[in-house]
């Protein structure tokens, strides 16, 4: 049964991300940033000469010196590790800040998203400890469903198994609640624990939280279904990925703001918050 907490969260969702527009224009230029990143970071192979001849694993060039495969190896990695550390910083920027400006929408409260990103700036590695802390726990719980199962076919004892599979598939939705909860609880208290106390409240509403979760999944769905006609035709050619990417950006956008502003209005129900505008949201 899905609890009434969790349906009001849903539809009230809607709105309070189409009250904040530029909340959703903040977010989309994020993923756009992003999604650039590749074609502002170049990979080693992109400044090789066109006219190579291979011998063993060395690479060598026209005008006579010499990369190894290694080296190129090595610094595509360093390239990917630097954009997935801007990546990840930008995303954490945003995400305190968009958080916050849910609260304060929800508290009839003015805000400019300026003053939010220059207040997210110091806590940009608090946020980052915390969604790593989420992932550990989100995976140390799906763990226990999947030991069942590990041992279940490893016996080959066919009801472990399956009750390992059960579980694992009833945990899903729950870990999805449980992961946009974290971030509303640490802008809410402004301490890195604040996953414990979204575990707490995940695990003590579990009929909405999973309820919850289902409907994140469902909407995830309905999102691809609809960016399909556009994605689609570009991964049948050979457009370059980061077009891909930035054609979906407008979907993305779109869930992430959504999984955001339903997380702040199911912690403010699972905490009995109420404010001001939020019983007019519908």
């Amino acid at each position: 049964m899905v609890y009434v907490g969790a349906l009001d969260a849903f539809s009230k969702a809607f709105s309070l991300v189409a009250e904040n527009k530029r909340v959703y224009v903040l977010v989309l230029v994020a993923f756009i940033a992003v999604s650039l990143l590749s074609l502002l970071l170049p990979s080693q192979a992109g400044e090789l000469p066109i006219k190579e001849h291979f011998s063993s694993n060395v690479i060598f060039e026209e005008y006579g010196t010499t990369h190894t495969s290694s080296t190129a190896l090595i610094h595509d990695l360093k390239v990917s590790l630097l954009e997935l550390f801007i990546a990840v910083v930008v995303l954490s920027l945003v995400e305190y800040s968009v958080v916050k400006a849910y609260f304060l929408s929800l508290e009839d409260e003015e805000y400019s998203l300026l003053e939010l990103l220059t207040e997210a700036v110091p806590r940009i590695p608090a946020v980052i400890v915390v969604n790593i802390l989420t992932y550990i726990t989100a995976l140390l719980v799906a763990a226990i469903p999947f030991v069942l199962l590990l041992v279940g076919a490893a016996t080959l004892n066919l009801p472990i198994a399956f009750l390992g599979l059960l579980l694992f598939f009833a945990i899903l939705p729950v870990i999805l609640t449980f992961f946009v909860l974290v971030v509303p609880a640490y802008v809410e208290t402004g301490s890195i624990g604040a996953f414990v106390e979204a575990l707490g409240l995940t695990f003590r509403r579990l009929p909405s939280s999973f309820g919850y979760g289902v409907l994140i999944i469902l909407l995830g769905f309905a999102v691809a279904i609809a960016m399909t006609p556009i994605i689609l035709p570009l991964m049948m050619t050979t457009a370059n990925p980061v077009i891909i990417d930035l054609a979906g950006a407008p979907f993305d956008a779109f869930l992430v703001c959504f999984l955001w502003a339903g997380g702040v209005l199911l912690y403010r129900d699972f905490k009995g918050i109420k404010g001001r505008k939020e019983e007019f949201l519908y």
